[in-house]
């Protein structure tokens, strides 16, 4: 037997559901975030070791070559970059959602499992749950994202200082 609370029109069991759906989606983001930082370390090491003597310019490679190279390590820095801002704005989003069901599913079943993170309306009152704060390039310079992949960015510039102007 289901049994209702007082004001709420969906059913405990389903309210629950519900909430775990939009959580599996928050730590699926949050994973795949996490991965993608794994990914981008791995990379850049398996780069630094392989390429060692390309990359600084100390082998039988020209300056130029160097040079090339280093140009090309800017290339999974900003794309790991944007694709971890893009996981952690989604997650952003997918939490607004979660406080969006906590505060109204008492008062509605209107957007019953609806995963869609954009617009909602209750009551006549529209609300939008892509804030300011959710910006894909507010989280891009958020302060977990930027010092992340500032510390690479500046090994690579530093590289291309070196190798632009050594003999």
């Amino acid at each position: 037997m289901q049994k209702d609370y007082p004001k709420s029109r969906v059913p405990h069991e389903v309210f629950h559901k519900e909430l775990d759906l939009v959580q599996d989606v928050i730590k699926r983001m949050a994973t795949n975030s996490f991965q993608v930082k794994a990914w981008l370390i791995g990379i850049l090491s398996a780069l630094m070791v392989f390429e060692k003597d390309t990359i600084f310019g100390d082998g039988a490679g020209s300056r130029d070559l160097a040079l090339i190279m280093n140009w090309f390590l800017f290339l999974p820095i900003l794309c790991f970059w944007y694709l971890d801002a893009f996981f952690l704005s989604t997650e952003k989003l997918y939490r607004e959602l979660y406080k969006w069901i906590v505060n109204n599913r008492p008062h509605t079943d209107k957007y019953l499992y609806d995963l869609n993170t954009f617009k909602r309306e209750v009551e006549g009152k529209t609300e939008h749950l892509l804030l300011d704060k959710n910006n894909l390039w507010n989280v891009l310079i958020s302060k977990t994202l930027w010092p992340f992949y500032a510390m690479p960015l500046a090994f690579v510039v530093a590289l291309l200082f070196y190798n632009y102007w050594r003999q």
